[in-house]
């Protein structure tokens, strides 16, 4: 079975971060793009997965 490609990814909302991202000590939320689409992606320490930022509000 094929892997999917990485813009079906970014298309059902499964974004990646470019590897060089910046994790910050104790903050709650980190930021990166993604490195397919570059899109602005966000994640929280609770969720564990990257969104599109304007998902936050």
């Amino acid at each position: 079975m094929p892997m999917p490609s990485r813009s079906t990814d970014c298309s059902t909302g499964r974004h990646l971060p470019r590897s060089r991202h910046r994790d910050v000590a104790d903050a709650l939320v980190q930021r990166s793009a993604c490195r397919s689409c570059g899109v602005t992606i966000v994640k929280s320490a609770i969720s564990r997965r990257w969104i599109i930022s304007g998902m936050l509000g």
